[in-house]
């Protein structure tokens, strides 16, 4: 017997993840299909954050590294020739360099690098008295003279925001494809509850796809802090929003399925 119910109407082309009707089509849809919608989301979410990289921390890397005296150094495992305190720091993100023990340096940027003695420290503006804290290592021995590290990020900057994009992408088909196994199984459970035709196969790729929404809407949350438009709060916010709306389309999209039984008519039992 073939998949699809007698009667039922024909597949819509599956093209866009938006509406719930657009998303129940990925349920019939071939794995290209999905994969091509998600490669489009998962490219506008990494240019967001290469973005936001190149906008928001590479300036400050730079000041920090326009700053460094020509005598600083790490020579196994100690920071040596700082003779005062380098900082360079904008709203969003601060590099402090410095030989002194005091973890109390300041914390007005909302994420702050400290390279300290022996270790380097990273913490945030929601607690500025705790951090990870990393230690350089016995062995490491680097030359963090501006004349070093100048040319150095000229030539490597480029590198390192196409390496954070595309770990982006890697990263997004990873946890679509994870969340997307788990999701499988509310969204099977809608679809028989609502009689709706949907395959295991079917249930992961609407879930997939309904998870590419609540992407879009992260990513857009990374280039409006970027901006200075959201702070951090405004962020978590977002954050707790594009889980809700992937749990949304997950249960419409399910609901939009075909009918399982799409030509019986219900009718009044009272009439004859």
């Amino acid at each position: 017997m073939s998949e699809a119910a007698e009667g039922a109407a024909p597949p819509r082309p599956a093209w866009q993840p938006f509406t719930f009707g657009g998303l129940a089509a990925f349920a019939q849809a071939r794995l290209g299909r999905l994969v091509l919608a998600e490669l489009v989301a998962a490219i506008l979410v990494g240019g967001s954050v290469v973005h936001f990289l190149h906008a928001a921390y590479s300036p400050v890397i730079l000041q920090a590294i326009q700053k460094m005296p020509e005598t600083a150094k790490i020579v196994r495992g100690h920071l040596t020739g700082i003779d005062t305190t380098v900082i360079a720091e904008t709203k969003l993100f601060a590099i402090a360099v410095t030989t002194e023990a005091s973890d109390q340096i300041g914390q007005s940027a909302d994420v702050q690098i400290q390279f300290r003695s022996s270790d380097f420290r990273v913490g945030a503006v929601f607690r500025p008295d705790w951090g990870w804290e990393f230690e350089y290592g016995s062995a490491v021995t680097l030359d963090l003279s501006r004349s070093n590290l100048e040319p150095w990020w000229g030539a490597w900057h480029p590198v390192l925001l196409a390496a954070a994009g595309l770990s982006v992408l890697a990263l997004l088909f990873g946890i679509w494809a994870v969340l997307a196994l788990i999701y499988t199984v509310p969204a099977k459970f809608v679809a028989w509850c609502a009689d709706r035709r949907l395959s295991w196969g079917g249930a992961w790729r609407l879930s997939s796809a309904a998870l590419l929404p609540g992407a879009l809407l992260m990513g857009a949350a990374i280039f409006l802090y970027g901006w200075q438009v959201v702070d951090l709060v405004g962020v978590a916010l977002f954050f707790v929003a594009h889980l809700l709306v992937a749990w949304v389309y997950i249960v419409g999209g399910a609901w939009a399925c075909p009918r399982l039984y799409p030509n019986v008519l219900k009718q009044n039992p009272f009439v004859a």
